[in-house]
């Protein structure tokens, strides 16, 4: 990930000498179990839990062997010396890289997950103090009836919500490992070795396991930051939407010295949310490939590997700092009430369609020939008091009940208790 988009939560757990760390953990837990066990000799996972195995070191062999991981392992057994044949008994590399992907993908979730809960925290404040504030709501970008600024911030809470609902799946689903040596059939490490060792990490032995821990666990996850990438993107394409200079009902914060544009002072654009709109992409992408690795031949290809050695990390990466990003926007978001009052008052004479055609239908008229007639008096700008006059007119009925009807159907409010509740 280039550092302008690096989140450093996330860049700490997938650099390199964090990931050969987490290998040596492996090891070193898979040893210990060995020697619990009796099956080797005492002394070897403590002298590993001391070892020190740089990154440049693993490179400066990786030239010669042109295998990251078995380079790792002959730094490591040079380093611990007597009994260090042990290291990586029975095992295949995917036994150590997998294993330690799933204990990486997992720290990652829960960085994202605790920022999802940080995000949601803020939504639900902006959307209990909206709650009462009436709006235009819009479809298809176009006037359509009043609702309330809190019920589309609390909107956008709940899509959030049901993604960090799916993160939280995806803990589950990749606390899974492997230690069942080539193509996963135990010649050598038998599965309650296997077990042994993967409790000491927290994770459950793949079942019926080839050479690797199933990709389709991997899609799981990052398609799932796909979809919440992709939530991210609707809320910022929103908020752009109502910064527009004609809707100017919402705004994302303008820091104090920021430059809108190099060219026009009077220039306050949305950048950042455009920035989510833009990674949102890349993300998403992203999932594509995720799928696409899980198509491997047999027990195992390593197709796969280059592609997770970008996706991963870059995923999460930009996933949590797209995160931050939203979490400073709700943070200071700028609210126009002028301007959510001014457009209400501009749809005025749209509002009272679907009450007066529902009025019209209710005293007994034809709902078409009354939507046509309601259509073309809309469509002439005509005031709500003009068209209850004319409708009353043209289909004799007493005005009142028109009026009336309006007036009933208008009282919108928001129940602040059953408002609060949507949010436990």
């Amino acid at each position: 990930m280039i550092e302008r988009y690096q989140y450093s939560g996330i860049e700490k757990i997938w650099n390199d000498q964090n990931k050969f760390d987490t290998w040596k953990i492996v090891e070193q837990k898979y040893l210990e179990t060995l020697e619990d066990n009796k099956i080797s000799p005492k002394g070897v996972s403590s002298i590993i839990e001391k070892t020190e195995v740089l990154k440049d070191e693993v490179y400066a062999r990786e030239k010669i062997t042109n295998h990251d991981l078995a380079s790792f392992v002959d730094i490591l057994q040079d380093k611990v010396g007597e009994n260090s044949n042990w290291i990586h008994y029975g095992l295949t590399s995917s036994d150590v890289v997998d294993t330690a992907n799933s204990l990486l993908i997992r720290e990652s979730l829960n960085i994202t997950i605790e920022l999802q809960e940080e995000l949601l925290h803020q939504i639900e404040l902006k959307a209990k103090q909206e709650m009462h504030t009436p709006i235009i709501g819009r479809t298809h970008g176009v006037f359509a009836e009043t609702t309330f600024l809190g019920n589309i911030f609390g909107n956008w809470y709940q899509e959030i919500k049901r993604n960090k609902i799916r993160l939280e799946k995806c803990v589950q689903t990749i606390s899974v490992g492997k230690l069942s040596g080539p193509v996963g059939n135990h010649t050598v490490v038998d599965e309650n070795i296997e077990k042994l060792t993967l409790d000491k990490l927290g994770l459950e032995p793949e079942i019926f396991a080839s050479q690797i821990v199933a990709r389709d666990r991997y899609a799981e996850v990052v398609t799932s930051l796909a979809i919440l990438a992709s939530s991210f993107e609707r809320v910022s394409t929103n908020i752009r939407g109502y910064q527009r200079s004609e809707v100017s009902e919402l705004s994302e914060p303008f820091k104090k010295g920021q430059k809108g544009s190099s060219a026009m002072p009077h220039k306050k654009n949305p950048i950042t949310t455009e920035r989510i709109t833009g990674l949102a992409r890349v993300v998403r992408g992203y999932s594509m490939s995720s799928m696409e690795n899980i198509v491997l031949w047999h027990e195992r290809d390593i197709s796969n590997s280059s592609v997770e050695r970008i996706i991963l990390p870059d995923a999460f990466n930009l996933l949590c700092f797209i995160t931050k990003d939203l979490i400073a926007i709700f943070k200071d978001l700028h609210i126009n009430h002028r301007s959510i009052e001014k457009n209400l008052s501009d749809a005025a004479n749209k509002l009272g369609s679907q009450k007066i055609l529902s009025a019209l239908v209710k005293n007994g008229i034809n709902r078409d020939d009354a939507y046509r007639s309601i259509q073309d008096l809309t469509f002439d700008d005509s005031s709500t008091e003009d068209m209850v006059k004319e409708l009353s007119e043209k289909y004799r009925l007493d005005p009142n009940l028109i009026s009336d009807f309006i007036e009933e159907e208008t009282a919108l409010v928001n129940d602040e208790e059953s408002f609060n509740n949507k949010f436990q």
